[in-house]
């Protein structure tokens, strides 16, 4: 029955992926042979991801180290429906020198951008060391990498750097842009109301009109080949890979509108608004709206479950399927900032050993690290071959940048 050498590897592989996520796990104890095979084949896990936590593993994967299998995803996913039972380690990360509300920028690829006075400092998430290059320029508002490109957005402008292969390939590029989301393979921008695409498979990089909106942009979101643009007026804008486009309303009554301030969106059908007491999220599964919800300060949308940071320093798990309909919004309180601090931006990253969740306030970073898997503690190691890639990616952007922002008009 254990005997894995009785079945050809593929037919095995393809029994296993139509499993789910407990059954394969039970699998991976019946015998060292077969512990091997699925831990030597992440696809299957990446299946039982994306049919048991769809957005959320795409959430995470997108902010975890490249490094990260997902194994690891899918337990520590698995483990978020009950966090009372776990190690929980709260403590002051990073002291700044002056008061900002955009100390933390958001974590992608396993970084974390912290904005310091003499410019941005990099922290890798899977050990939360320093990375040893930093971005000498004080108005960056957002970076993303993937593999093959590290893109920074300036308040001049749209700066990208892209590894490449062949010498003759354009490397760089410099366009005015307001926002931008990075896709697999494109980078995704809006200036003004006017929405590009610069394609990193060409050798040289240009931008290219995809559309031309109406309204006035308040955010952009990329996910499974779409883009997601969410306008001013309420409503969302979906452009597949083929630009296709879809328009519609959120489920929201007019006059509520013009009171949202704050949006997070996940795509057309995954999003939460809100603004003092009014709080609207929308689910493939829920939709919830409160009136009276508490003020929130800072919120990071899990779909499954939302974390939210309000003005007494609380950091809360709000799970939508603890909610009941028509009574009050259900809270798990899972952290308590000092005296006097509330969180201004709330992060997770996943790691080996369970999520670390960054708060960032007015004057410092607080971490909560939940331990789920102690033995998976991370271990001193060299750096992989695509966070090396990345270091050369970024070292080349401080060099430009020290060159003054002015010469980079000259790159596009």
């Amino acid at each position: 029955m254990t005997d894995i050498q009785s079945l050809p590897l593929e037919i095995f592989i393809e029994i296993l992926v139509n499993t789910d996520g407990i059954t394969l796990g039970k699998c991976r104890r019946v015998c060292k042979n077969w512990k091997d095979v699925i831990d030597n084949t992440d696809y299957l896990w990446e299946n039982i991801c994306l049919n048991e936590y769809k957005y959320p593993s795409i959430i995470a994967r997108r902010k975890a180290s490249k490094d990260l299998k997902w194994y690891h995803i899918y337990k520590n996913l698995f483990k978020w429906s009950n966090l009372d039972e776990y190690e929980k380690d709260f403590k002051q990360f990073y002291v700044f020198l002056h008061h900002d509300i955009n100390h933390a920028l958001d974590i992608e690829y396993g970084v974390l951008p912290l904005k310091e006075t003499r410019g941005m400092i990099l922290y890798d998430t899977s050990t939360l060391k320093l990375i040893p290059v930093a971005v000498p320029d004080q108005n960056v508002l957002k970076i993303a990498n993937n593999d093959i490109a590290t893109v920074i957005l300036l308040t001049s402008g749209l700066l990208i750097q892209k590894t490449v292969d062949n010498c003759t390939d354009m490397s760089e590029a410099f366009f005015k842009a307001e926002m931008f989301v990075l896709g697999t393979d494109a980078v995704y921008f809006c200036d003004d109301q006017d929405v590009y695409m610069c394609d990193l498979k060409l050798k040289t990089l240009s931008r290219k009109l995809i559309v031309h909106i109406e309204y006035s942009i308040k955010q952009m979101q990329y996910n499974d080949d779409t883009i997601y643009i969410f306008t001013k007026c309420g409503k969302i804008l979906s452009i597949t890979r083929d630009h296709r486009m879809q328009m519609k309303p959120i489920n929201c009554p007019p006059e509520w509108i013009v009171q949202i301030k704050y949006i997070t969106i996940v795509n057309a059908r995954n999003f939460i608004c809100y603004s003092k007491n009014l709080f609207k999220i929308e689910t493939e599964k829920y939709q919830h709206l409160y009136l009276d919800f508490p003020l929130v300060t800072a919120l990071f949308f899990y779909i499954d479950f939302v974390l939210i940071g309000t003005r007494q320093g609380e950091i809360l798990l709000y799970r939508l399927s603890s909610q009941k309909k028509g009574m009050k919004p259900i809270f798990e309180k899972i952290a308590q900032l000092p005296e006097m601090k509330y969180a201004l931006r709330l992060d997770v990253c996943e790691r080996e050993s369970g999520p670390v969740i960054i708060a960032a306030t007015f004057f410092d970073i607080m971490i909560l690290e939940l331990t789920f898997f102690p033995h998976e503690l991370e271990k001193k190691k060299s750096y992989p071959p695509h966070q090396l890639t990345m270091f050369k990616r970024l070292t080349t952007l401080r060099d430009r940048l020290r060159m003054g922002v002015p010469s980079l008009k000259a790159i596009a």
